[in-house]
């Protein structure tokens, strides 16, 4: 039985996955990922500002809130959206009549984030760009009837404000509905 303290160190020893990645200004900043640039090249995606995720955090706040003029000061007057039916909304007063027009056809909209991360892509010929990626459950409908979606969400963030957005959307399958 002498094995038995050293298996329970070794088991605590083990677990232990407190490593940190260094955000320091000093450190390199932490590659998770790349995008292809317009000549077939890799560009580094690094670990972006919390704050954008804020930004995103905001911006859905006000839509649950159904304070469309607060969203509309979250956007860029030139912004930009993709939808999931391959619309693309163009502006800010653009945006703010598709919205006003979805909050009068569809009771009780919600917007729930489920998850958000932010990454800057490191262009060498261009600005960085801040891009927040975020699963969002949204539901609408009475309650007796709900439809439940779930959407992937990557808002490009510029100066702290909406500036293009590309929404991508799956219905739930049958197993996941009322979970």
């Amino acid at each position: 039985m002498r094995i038995l303290p050293f298996l329970t160190i070794l088991l605590f020893v083990s677990c232990d996955q407190s490593a940190t990645v260094d955000q320091s200004a000093d450190a390199a900043p932490t590659v998770i990922g790349y995008e292809m640039n317009d000549e077939n090249k890799r560009v580094d995606i690094v670990a972006g500002e919390m704050a954008s995720t804020e930004v995103v955090s905001a911006f859905f706040d006000a839509y649950n809130n159904a304070d469309l003029e607060a969203v509309s000061t979250m956007e860029h007057e030139d912004v930009k959206y993709y939808t999931p039916s391959g619309a693309v909304i163009e502006g800010r007063d653009a945006h703010l009549e598709m919205a006003k027009e979805f909050f009068a056809a569809n009771e009780n909209p919600h917007w729930n984030i489920k998850w958000s991360m932010s990454a800057d892509v490191n262009f060498v010929a261009k600005d960085v760009e801040n891009w927040v990626t975020s699963g969002v459950e949204m539901s609408f409908g009475p309650d007796s009837a709900r439809t439940t979606v779930n959407r992937v969400v990557d808002l490009m963030i510029v100066d702290g404000m909406v500036k293009m957005g590309y929404i991508y959307q799956r219905t739930l399958a049958e197993s996941e509905q009322n979970n």
